[in-house]
């Protein structure tokens, strides 16, 4: 036990002092996880759970298999779309006032983002060893404001007070090992990335006569890199683990995007037909447009072929940002997910089929 907690702690110093260069907002890649807000770096087991913490996968010794897995997930940080209808009403009828107003809040920073997963994956264990082979596609898509000009002699200006488009679509190919050592259990995936890098700049004014003015045209590149995740769980007590995760760890940067590592750390309580799971992002991620430091907590209460689900979960690193309610459902070996936030556009949702034997 006393070796197993060394370990445990120099993983920690290796995740807290380690460098990456690409990773996005943390993605909730599990319907599972969906339906308990998110907190699964300790929560999860098998090969669902991989993206959230790469140890996890030893958590289940049986044989798994996800197909597929699908998880969408639309944030309107700020109210972007009716902003920017406002902002062109206002400069129809020549409100100054109000086009500054406007322009002011959006200033202020936020943006309009899109997750979209889509993922199938298999997973063995043997031997207190444990494998795994994932295919992904990880779709991250961002709109914000930028370059804003608030005086009234820039309004005109189409360099400036623009529509930032960014977007990445990664195929992975995503190998997965994890092992047991006591009540430690370690793994990581090395994920290889296939990506699609789209950027796009608008002029946030509509020109009567052409629309919205285009200021650099649509650039789309291609890229490859070797990306890794590394984790670990901790059994503290009989039913209380503590789990720490890095995303994306010896990537590259994306076209003139530049990302951020994630570190999260989670924690579970598993009773017997009950499972209490919490997790923070160590970090804030404000690579583009909004900036990410999640904390998430949830619940699952289990008997026999049905799950029921429930949690929520919240970006710390926004200002005001909602609180996001999620709920889920497990049919045996069918899942199902979603969130929504009250106040706001915050939506989720998301269905997988998992088998196991």
């Amino acid at each position: 036990m006393k070796r197993a907690s060394i370990l445990f702690m120099v993983i920690l110093v290796v995740l807290a002092f380690g460098t990456a260069v690409w990773a996005a907002p943390f993605p909730i890649t599990d319907v599972r996880a969906l339906g308990m807000g998110g907190a699964f770096v300790a929560a999860g087991e098998g090969i669902g759970a991989i993206n959230y913490n790469p140890a996890l996968l030893a958590k289940n010794a049986t044989v798994g298999l996800v197909i597929p897995e699908m998880v969408v997930r639309i944030e309107d940080h700020i109210g972007l779309v009716d902003l920017i209808d406002d902002l062109n009403n206002a400069a129809d009828v020549f409100d100054t006032t109000q086009v500054i107003s406007i322009l002011n809040q959006l200033d202020e920073g936020g943006a309009t983002d899109i997750n979209a997963y889509l993922g199938a994956g298999v997973g063995f264990g043997i031997f207190g060893f444990s494998g795994g082979v994932t295919y992904a596609d990880l779709i991250y898509g961002t709109a914000f404001p930028d370059n804003i000009d608030i005086t009234p002699a820039g309004l005109i200006n189409p360099a400036n007070n623009t529509l930032e488009f960014r977007g990445i679509e990664a195929r992975q190919l995503i190998l997965t090992g994890a092992g047991s050592f006591g009540t430690l259990t370690v793994g990581a995936n090395m994920r290889n990335i296939d990506a699609t890098v789209y950027s796009d700049s608008e002029w946030l004014f509509d020109d009567p006569d052409i629309g919205p003015g285009d200021v650099t045209g649509t650039s789309i590149t291609d890229e490859t890199v070797i990306a890794w995740d590394v984790g670990a769980v901790m059994g503290l007590t009989s039913v209380m683990d503590v789990g720490i995760v890095a995303r994306d760890l010896g990537g590259t940067d994306f076209g003139d995007v530049e990302f951020d590592p994630r570190y999260r750390l989670g924690v579970a309580f598993h009773l017997p037909t009950f499972t209490i799971a919490a997790d923070y992002d160590i970090t804030e991620d404000d690579s583009i447009g909004t900036a990410y430091q999640d904390w998430a907590i949830g619940g699952e209460f289990d008997v026999w072929a049905i799950a029921l689900r429930a949690g929520m979960s919240q970006n710390s690193g926004v200002s005001g940002a909602p609180t996001l309610l999620h709920f889920g459902l497990g049919l045996g070996f069918m899942d199902l997910g979603a969130a929504y936030a009250e106040d706001g556009d915050y939506y989720m949702a998301g269905v997988n089929l998992n088998l196991g034997f």
